[in-house]
């Protein structure tokens, strides 16, 4: 997960959780009326309704990017629970939208699939073959000037 996306991702939960205040604000403003002046009880009800709604997409959000959005991935399916659920309480929210905008920013990691076979002289296989070369140099297998040659004829 590129780190725009975490951000994002991250800042609507955080609004989400605004949500919840402004949901518990409505609420007692309701009831601080006089009965003569209060609305219809749809809109408590509703506010509740909002409310719960927040909550749970906070706590989405936040399980979808736990671990650094390693996990990215794998807990695509709460991270597109928490969108579908912010969109049909207040398509308008901030949290929507900033959760719109990160549906179209791309992320490689999150588009290959994670089971794809290495094709022989594809961009993957290089960068394993740079990833070992590394991790042979750090351990003391190969000297810098081998490293650099190496890295050389792979680029």
């Amino acid at each position: 997960m590129n780190k725009t996306k975490k951000i994002l991702i991250l800042l609507a939960a955080i609004f989400s959780f605004v949500d919840v205040g402004l949901g518990i604000y409505d609420i007692v403003s309701y009831f601080r009326l006089a009965p003569a002046q209060r609305g219809p009880v749809f809109y408590v009800i509703f506010s509740f309704v909002e409310i719960f709604a927040s909550i749970a997409v906070a706590v989405l959000l936040v399980l979808s990017i736990w671990k650094n959005g390693s996990m990215f991935r794998a807990r695509y399916g709460m991270y597109i629970t928490a969108l579908v659920i912010s969109i049909i309480v207040n398509l308008l929210s901030i949290t929507s939208i900033l959760l719109v905008i990160t549906m179209f920013l791309s992320d490689w990691e999150w588009v290959k699939p994670k089971d794809e076979p290495v094709v022989k002289g594809s961009q993957r296989e290089k960068e394993e073959q740079i990833a070992k070369l590394r991790e042979r140099r750090d351990k003391g297998e190969i000297t810098e000037e081998q490293y650099q040659e190496e890295l050389t004829n792979l680029l």
